[in-house]
């Protein structure tokens, strides 16, 4: 906490974004803080509850700041109130045990080691020093996830078996890739020749942490739960709900809204497929058909020129009509993977853009791009670059998400 005799909200939430930061130098590398990238969170029991004790201190102190002269400021209640918001989301997460069984096939503790090394900085040798150390703690990190989940089973807290068989196929393809070799691996072939055996030791290292986990995971956890409900249902599906749009939604109405629109949409596409190919049975019969006979970009860097352009269009567009955007977040570079990405798991890995550092956002396509339709593309990069929430200055809420899902798995 930053010595101060009266802090102010602003004030309480800088110090806490501070101490987050020690905790959780995955949330730091995102924020652009140098110092974090060589170290990864403790993803065990203890480590989880070190995150709901700083939300607990934070919220105590959060009550004695809004008493103090000036705390009634406008821009010190939008402050208190945003923060306030996501602390009390995360420890209604936290205490329903929701990180003792956090599996599936985007968003575990898993995913947060490995994606975290495609925004770590990696401009110099210094960089890649800290990629190494990085790569060293790979181990431990997922030791500490797998001592959750064990946790979890003996408390009878069971993730869904559907996610688990999918998350251990995603664990065999990082360990994997195809040439018999594993992600980390091919991620640390980038680094200078100067620090090449250290990088592939850790590399090593860290792919066989991924495949230990992948062998507990397939022959200790998906057993033990092997008859679990694959549905979440009403209680944990609201709670989530809340974590992640920052708002107790109505979720019949959010279901029946949900399903309103599909058959809305559904309705729209049927008639611009009869435009595209008149007869077609289905939308996606003309979808095929575009595949196949619609115009097309060839060539890798020909497809990275035009989806960077139809991303600076989108920018330059959006910006002052629908956003005002910070002229540092403008920029989003468009990349696309030396390597396939696994199957159906990913298409897009977006980069955030850095709070602290002047680094582009990015929008890096996970599997290599030498051939793309253009009917497709501009619906799935219309974001604009993406900005880390500013708890600091009260702007913008960390509560909101563009995900708001209906409760199909009630």
């Amino acid at each position: 906490m930053s010595e101060t005799k009266s802090p102010l909200p602003r004030e309480v939430a800088d110090a806490y974004v501070d101490e987050l930061i020690a905790l959780d130098p995955v949330t730091g590398t995102y924020l652009g803080v140098p110092e974090s990238s060589s170290r990864l969170p403790d993803f065990s029991p203890a480590g989880q509850e070190a995150l709901a004790a700083l939300a607990r201190t934070t919220l105590a102190r959060l009550d004695e700041a809004e008493r103090r002269p000036g705390g009634d400021s406008d821009v010190e209640r939008r402050c208190a109130r945003l923060l306030r918001e996501r602390l009390t989301a995360e420890l209604a997460v936290h205490e329903a045990q929701e990180g003792l069984r956090s599996v599936g096939n985007m968003g575990t503790p898993a995913h947060s080691v490995r994606e975290v090394f495609t925004v770590t900085p990696t401009q110099t040798d210094e960089d890649w020093a800290r990629v190494a150390e990085r790569l060293r703690a790979v181990p431990a990190a997922l030791a500490g996830y797998r001592e959750s989940l064990a946790q979890g089973l003996e408390r009878k807290l069971f993730a869904a078996p559907r996610p688990t068989a999918t998350f251990v196929e995603q664990l065999g393809e990082w360990a994997d890739t195809g040439e018999g070799r594993g992600w980390f691996e091919d991620f640390a072939a980038a680094g200078p020749e100067a620090l090449r055996g250290e990088l592939d030791e850790a590399a090593r290292a860290a792919t066989a942490a991924v495949v230990e986990l992948r062998d507990w995971m397939r022959d200790v956890y998906a057993p033990a739960i092997e008859g679990a409900p694959n549905t979440v249902g009403r209680e944990r599906y609201a709670r989530w709900s809340r974590y992640f749009n920052g708002t107790d939604l109505d979720l019949d109405e959010a279901y029946a809204y949900g399903w309103a629109e599909y058959h809305r949409l559904l309705g729209e596409m049927r008639k611009e497929a009869e435009k595209i190919l008149p007869g077609a049975e289905t939308p996606w019969v003309a979808l095929a058909h575009l595949d196949e006979h619609g115009k097309h970009i060839e060539g890798v860097d020909e497809v990275r020129d035009w989806l960077q352009g139809l991303m600076d269009q989108a920018i330059e567009t959006l910006d002052g009509t629908h956003f005002e955007l910070a002229e540092r977040v403008r920029k989003v570079e468009s990349r696309i993977a030396r390597r396939a990405a696994p199957p159906r798991r990913t298409t897009r890995l977006r980069r955030r853009t850095s709070r602290v550092r002047a680094a582009p956002g990015c929008r890096r396509w996970a599997r290599p791009v030498s051939r793309s339709t253009t009917w497709c593309r501009p619906g799935t990069t219309r974001a604009c670059p993406a900005t880390t929430s500013s708890w600091r200055s009260g702007r913008t809420s960390p509560g909101t998400s563009p995900a708001t899902r209906p409760p199909s798995a009630w």
